[in-house]
């Protein structure tokens, strides 16, 4: 068996500073070859799971924040905002090289939660599909 043309499941994980500049407005380019690598990636045949950061800075870039936000409610309002322009992106990007994203947010009480887990492992899987 050649594990080299296996297809596989590969998870991604890319925090807020590979998305972002130093000045934390959000790197368009990166985020174009993030896109651009991983459509590659997934045209061999392999299942790409992307679990992205980000939100946050999107959101306070988005409004003009000077400073990031510090309460709880603050940080939440402000992810909120970066999370649709987050995934704004992502749909631009990836459907230029033909991919359709979808999103899932979950939170740690989710993984703690065997019937909402199971929910979550059904999501995936459909998505995956």
């Amino acid at each position: 068996m050649n594990l080299l043309n296996e297809h596989k499941r590969i998870v991604v994980k890319i925090g807020t500073s590979t998305l972002t500049h130093s000045t934390g407005r959000l790197n368009l380019k990166r985020i174009d070859d993030l896109s651009r690598v991983l459509s590659d990636i997934k045209n061999g045949g392999n299942e790409i799971v992307l679990v992205s950061s980000g939100a946050i800075s999107a959101g306070a870039a988005k409004m003009s924040l000077e400073k990031r936000p510090q309460t709880i409610q603050e940080k939440q309002a402000i992810a909120a905002i970066g999370q649709t322009e987050l995934m704004r992106l992502y749909d631009k990007f990836f459907s230029s090289y033909g991919y359709t994203v979808g999103q899932i947010l979950m939170t740690r009480d989710v993984v703690d939660d065997e019937h909402r887990l199971l929910l979550v492992r059904n999501t995936f899987a459909q998505l995956l599909k």
